[in-house]
This record gives structure tokens, C-alpha cells and sequence, in this order.
């Protein structure tokens, strides 16, 4: 073999080398405190217009929509430069607050479906590693389908009738639903429904007295 062959083998080697090396690193995640603390004050943004008008702006339910709305792209468009970076986020780069975070930023992008479904398909994966909360994954596939204008799988997505009281519109296989529940960890559809009453009631409590009611209605727990 020729010097210059064996120079360009040489080379190659080296190439290889290297590029299974940095392979090498890059499987091996390192928790991430600065995004950590990145997500933790994106999320406390979220959580602030994700409630009711406040300050300056209470009462104001148009003014407050729109600034909302204007976050949650702001957050989407970060959210994809961390997943392009890093790919979804799980507990062993940004621990159990920092997962949590980035998935409520993604449930709130309603306004692009698609790209919510592309998240819970990573998201997907990190559950099945166990380095994700399965209850996100329930949540998010709802989110994903009522945005889509399909029936929910795991009836996580509610709303409240005239008596104050939680219940689903449309539900898949209503009769498995605590099972698929269950499988994600979930407490049953009841008791998730009951909480979210109470949770309504005491909220507006004054407002559904002046209706006439005045206790939450419940619904009965599954028998074991």
C-alpha cells in the first residue's frame, strides 16, 4: 500500500473514530440545571395567563386571550429549539419539575395540533424508558385529539354543566376507560371527574348558590 493510500485510510479511521466518540457522548445525557431553571420561569409565565385576568388587565378577557395567546407561540418556538437540541426533555436532563414544565407548555399549544402530536411521539418514547410521567402522555394524547376533532382516549380533557359539575363530551371505548387509566397510572375517570367538581365549586361557589346549588354534585366510584 501506497504512502498516500495509507495516509487517506489512515484518515478515514480517524474519522470514524471520532465521529463514534462524539457519538458515544452524546448518549450519555447530562442533567441540564440551566434549562431547568429555563423552563421553571417559562412555565411560571404560563401558569400566570393560563388563570384568570389579572392586574391591569382584570376583567378584560380580550386583551388577556390575545396576550396568551401570544406566549404560548413565543414558548412553542423555544420549546422546538430545546427539542431539536436535546429531543424530548425527561427526568434524567431536566428531573420530574423540569419534564412537567416543558409538557404543560406543550399542552397549551392548541393552536398547531401537528406539532403537538410530533412532541407526543418523543414523549412516547421517554415514558416507555420511564423517564417521563405517564399521565402527560394520557393528557397530551386527549389534547391532541380534541384539537383534532376526534373522541378522547383517557377523558382528561372536561367541561362543566349547569349544575357545576365535570363531565366528558365524547369518549372512546367508554366502558375501558379506568383500564387505559390505570395502565398510565390514573386515577378512574369518576374520581378524576369528582375532583375537578369540587375543585369548580369552591371556585364559584357564590355563583352556583345564587343558581340554587348548593352542594357539588358527585358522581358514584366504580365498585372494586
Amino acid at each position: 500500500m501506497n504512502t498516500i493510500k495509507y495516509s487517506l485510510l489512515l484518515c478515514i479511521l480517524i474519522a470514524l473514530a471520532c465521529k463514534g466518540e462524539v457519538q458515544k457522548q452524546e448518549d450519555v445525557v447530562v442533567f441540564n440545571e440551566e434549562l431547568v431553571t429555563t423552563l421553571s420561569k417559562m412555565a411560571e409565565v404560563d401558569q400566570y395567563y393560563a388563570g384568570i385576568p389579572q392586574g391591569e388587565h382584570e376583567g378584560d378577557w380580550d386583551t388577556w386571550i390575545k396576550i396568551r395567546d401570544s406566549i404560548n407561540r413565543k414558548h412553542q418556538k423555544i420549546l422546538q429549539d430545546i427539542i431539536e437540541m436535546y429531543g424530548y426533555p425527561g427526568f434524567d436532563r431536566v428531573g420530574e419539575s423540569g419534564e412537567s414544565d416543558f409538557w404543560v407548555m406543550v399542552q397549551h399549544s392548541d393552536f398547531d395540533p401537528e406539532w403537538q402530536t410530533s412532541v407526543l411521539l418523543l414523549l412516547k418514547q421517554e415514558v416507555d424508558k420511564n423517564n417521563a410521567t405517564p399521565a402527560h402522555y394520557g393528557l397530551l394524547t386527549d389534547r391532541v385529539l380534541v384539537n383534532s376533532g376526534e373522541p378522547q382516549l383517557y377523558g382528561t380533557q372536561r367541561h362543566f354543566n349547569e349544575l357545576g359539575q365535570a363531565y366528558i363530551k365524547e369518549l372512546q371505548d367508554r366502558k375501558n376507560v379506568n383500564k387505559r387509566r390505570a395502565l398510565l397510572g390514573m386515577e378512574t375517570l369518576e374520581e378524576y371527574l369528582n375532583e375537578a367538581t369540587l375543585f369548580h365549586f369552591e371556585m364559584n361557589k357564590e355563583y352556583l348558590k345564587e343558581k340554587g346549588i348548593t352542594e357539588p354534585t358527585l358522581y358514584p366510584l366504580p365498585k372494586e
